[in-house]
């Protein structure tokens, strides 16, 4: 059988038209086969830390740290790749939780398993000098590492804009509730304390600290000394005149610490 000639070419614009509406309803001017086989994107998937770090998110808001320690820690030994640096999500918030309950110890020992390859971030880094400068009651380095730690997470190019916010909600809640602590211990370790003192020891302006402690504390303008509220008669240090040196009133505060914890 003798074939015709070949279809000519579209040349017109009508033409040209008519071919390019068949193709859209075609679906395509693929051939079937071609679009059959064309290779689909990868779907990314979130690790168990990227998975478990809305919960905790959602803990920290809540302030349930005894719920949210619990959690991380159960989900940290599920952990599949300890290396990953995801698991900043999780480490991050526990250790600060940590901090926030009063538990230095368990605070070190989470600082202790971040991974090798994140330990010398700026960020992890802090974190660290925090914890150990919390430990070692070291109290204006506490003030000036969470300052620096609320800084590196309200960079710009910080990567995590909810960890970043987080980051900052929980040292908040720590400095304050380590100034509450330490406010107390002052006032039961000693009958008056001179206000540089009580500056370094509380983390505040000179202008803060004598608004805080109105009505608490009595204020004596021409020697510049503080006077805690009267104290019971169980204070480790009913008898003694304020300290002469801030290793002295570390000292004091530290036989407070050990009391309060049974040691």
């Amino acid at each position: 059988m003798t074939q015709g000639p070949p279809t000519p070419p579209p040349t017109s614009t009508t033409e040209i038209q008519d071919q390019v509406r068949d193709a859209v309803l075609d679906g395509s001017s693929d051939p079937p086969a071609e679009r059959a086989h064309s290779p689909s994107l990868p779907v990314p998937t979130m690790d168990t830390y990227q998975q478990a770090f809305p919960n905790i998110y959602e803990l920290a808001i809540q302030r349930d740290f005894l719920a949210l320690v619990r959690y991380s820690e159960t989900i940290d030994l599920k952990g599949q790749n300890p290396r990953s640096p995801s698991r900043l999500l999780l480490i991050v918030p526990l250790a600060l939780s940590y901090l926030i309950l009063d538990n230095l110890a368990l605070a070190q020992l989470a600082v202790a398993r971040l991974p090798e390859n994140s330990r010398f971030h700026p960020l992890t880094r802090t974190l660290g000098n925090l914890v150990a400068s919390a430990s070692e009651h070291q109290y204006a380095q506490v003030y000036a590492h969470a300052e620096i730690m609320c800084g590196l997470a309200q960079q710009p190019e910080f990567a995590n804009g909810d960890l970043a916010n987080l980051i900052t909600n929980l040292v908040t809640l720590f400095v304050e509730s380590f100034r509450r602590k330490t406010f107390t211990l002052l006032s039961r370790a000693f009958s008056s304390i001179e206000t540089t003192q009580a500056q370094i020891y509380l983390g505040l302006s000179r202008e803060r600290l004598l608004s805080a402690t109105s009505g608490a504390w009595q204020y004596d303008s021409e020697l510049d000394v503080l006077y805690p509220p009267g104290k019971n008669e169980t204070s480790l240090c009913a008898n003694r005149p304020a300290p002469s040196s801030l290793d002295t009133l570390d000292s004091v505060a530290s036989d407070l610490i050990k009391l309060e914890s049974g040691l």
